[in-house]
């Protein structure tokens, strides 16, 4: 089997025909080592304040790392399965990881979570047949949030704008709930990144 490296020294990637580890994603610019845009500070008014404080109380909550933190069910795809923090390859291998420093389920800001398409468990292998107004359901010990499909983007390695507050608004503040999944394609390689975006009802 063919082997790439990746930029970042002694740490090599698979090639083509398999899905790239949760550390050849941030490699590639899938999300960002150092948490949220800068973005996500630079909004005014109160609800960035509110999207403040729901940070900081998580910074001071923060899961460690690889803990299960709830599970994700999307019927659609017959999906349903753990959700751990962190995005390492040790928790991508287990099933979805959350994006740490993105909102925790259920609360005000984006939700970034990242699967798999084709290696490991591959919960994300049939992203691609979500549509408009799908439910993705998150579970948490306490409780349970519904999201539904917005849309469903292509975007490149280094776009970011999957990561702001608002999904794709850059500079925009929280204005509600969404879950945004996102993982390779097409299948079996790390030329694009899929992603699909929920908000939660009011």
């Amino acid at each position: 089997m063919k082997i790439m490296y990746s930029r970042r020294p002694g740490r090599t990637l698979r090639a083509p025909g398999w899905t790239l580890p949760a550390t050849a994603l941030m490699a590639a610019g899938c999300v960002t080592a150092a948490g949220m845009p800068a973005a996500a500070g630079a909004a005014a008014g109160a609800p960035a304040r509110a999207a403040a404080r729901t940070a900081a109380a998580a910074r001071v909550h923060r899961p460690r790392i690889g803990k299960v933190i709830g599970t994700i069910t999307i019927k659609r795809i017959h999906l349903k399965i753990k959700v751990r923090e962190g995005v390492t390859e040790r928790v991508l291998s287990r099933g979805v990881g959350h994006y740490p420093r993105t909102a925790p389920p259920g609360t005000l800001g984006n939700t970034v979570l990242l699967g798999h398409r084709t290696t490991w468990l591959h919960p994300f292998g049939k992203l691609d047949r979500l549509r408009r107004g799908d439910r993705i359901v998150l579970k948490t010990h306490h409780r349970t949030y519904v999201y539904r499909v917005r849309g469903r983007h292509i975007i490149t390695p280094s776009d970011r704008r999957a990561l702001e507050p608002v999904p794709f608004k850059r500079g925009k503040a929280p204005d509600g709930r969404y879950v945004t999944l996102i993982s390779c394609t097409p299948k079996g390689s790390d030329r694009h990144r899929i992603v699909v975006v929920g908000k939660m009802s009011k």
